[in-house]
């Protein structure tokens, strides 16, 4: 009796000790058999084109990027990678990158022409996502869809290939969006540097979100844009977000909120700009409409009346500051009547050589002021 009980013993010791190695991941046949561990190397993997890494993992387990992680081209939706998880950590070495090969679909038009992958799609609870380096993405980054309770911090989004200004010409990335958010709560993105050609983050809908510490090039901007369903309040409803404490580097815009005219109704509530700089922006400085249209980059946008179907209530801009381009406008403001409701600006200081535009100004700010200069 005593022999057999050794024995047992002996055997639940190994077992712990062999369930607490990690798995290596380094050929893509390996994958379904990988995520069943709790701890996952993913050292210099090869995936094929058109296909997904899947990394379903269980409760509480911890994935590992090392040294370079490509993807195989071809033209397809993807994603590249899908993550799904509880309680889980995915991070990576110091030395690892993740490669999309944008070079090989860039055309500047993005999602409007041939079919690009995009990168990730993230739905996660009470998880953290770290230190993880991409290259090269496709079109758009980060998904982060249904998700509660999740950290993005320190990335680094490095898509300067793709910029206007390096690419040839017909070969410049497009509708590389860094981080969108759909119905997700409880969501934190920060510490992160991003070089891109379009929204360095774009909420769609979700509530309790701050993004921070954020270093943006070359992009479309802070953004917010609700109204991608025709039937979903909730789909079309963001509110409590916070973008604190960042940088806004040449791109199109720096402050961008959108509401979509052909989408169905909803609500934009309780969001905070503060401590925001931009430089060199081309377009907008602060760019909030209610009457967006989502079309290619090829296409010329004719003005359209605004709609109050998604009505923006307390929208709060505190100390945003910097300058934009000689052509570009430093402050518009589009309203429709009834659409937007209880803004306070304060410290708003964004210079530039054109005239505002606005139809409806905030409490605490003129847009008259050429300089963009806060009332007083």
């Amino acid at each position: 009796m005593l022999a057999f009980s050794i024995v047992t013993l002996c055997l639940i010791a190994f077992l712990q000790y062999a369930s607490s190695e990690p798995c290596i991941l380094s050929t893509f046949e390996d994958v379904e058999e990988a995520v069943k561990c709790q701890q996952i190397i993913v050292d210099n993997l090869e995936v094929p084109a058109g296909q997904t890494l899947k990394l379903n993992l269980t409760e509480g387990a911890e994935v590992i990027f090392r040294r370079n992680i490509s993807f195989g081209f071809e033209h397809w939706d993807g994603p590249l990678v899908t993550i799904n998880g509880t309680g889980i950590t995915v991070r990576g070495d110091d030395d690892s990158v993740l490669d999309g090969l944008g070079q090989s679909y860039w055309d500047g038009q993005g999602g409007w022409s041939n079919s690009k992958p995009q990168f990730f799609t993230i739905e996660a609870f009470g998880s953290t996502f770290r230190d993880i380096k991409v290259i090269n993405s496709p079109k758009d980054v980060v998904q982060i869809t249904n998700s509660d309770n999740v950290l993005f911090t320190n990335w680094i989004i490095d898509d300067l290939a793709g910029d206007p200004e390096v690419a040839e010409t017909g070969k410049e990335g497009h509708n590389t969006d860094a981080f969108d958010v759909w119905n997700s709560t409880n969501v934190i993105i920060s510490d992160s540097v991003i070089f891109n050609q379009d929204d360095c983050v774009a909420l769609r809908c979700g509530e309790n979100i701050t993004v921070s510490n954020l270093y943006c090039h070359g992009g479309h901007g802070l953004s917010i844009s609700v109204g991608f369903s025709n039937d979903s309040i909730a789909l079309n409803t963001i509110q409590n977000v916070s973008f604190v404490n960042s940088v806004m580097d040449g791109g199109r815009n720096g402050i961008h909120v959108k509401t979509h005219v052909d989408g169905g109704i909803g609500n934009i509530t309780g969001v905070i700009y503060k401590n925001v700089t931009m430089r060199a922006i081309t377009y907008n400085g602060i760019l909030i409409q209610e009457n967006y249209q989502n079309k290619p980059p090829s296409d010329t946008l004719s003005d359209v009346e605004p709609k109050n179907n998604i009505p923006m209530r307390d929208l709060v801009l505190e100390d945003v500051t910097g300058s934009v381009g000689s052509s570009a406008t430093p402050v518009e403001i589009i309203c429709a009547d009834e659409g937007c409701f209880d803004w306070i600006w304060s410290g708003v200081h964004v210079t530039g050589e054109q005239e505002n535009k606005c139809n409806f100004e905030p409490d605490g700010y003129s847009c008259s002021d050429n300089s963009s200069e806060l009332v007083r």
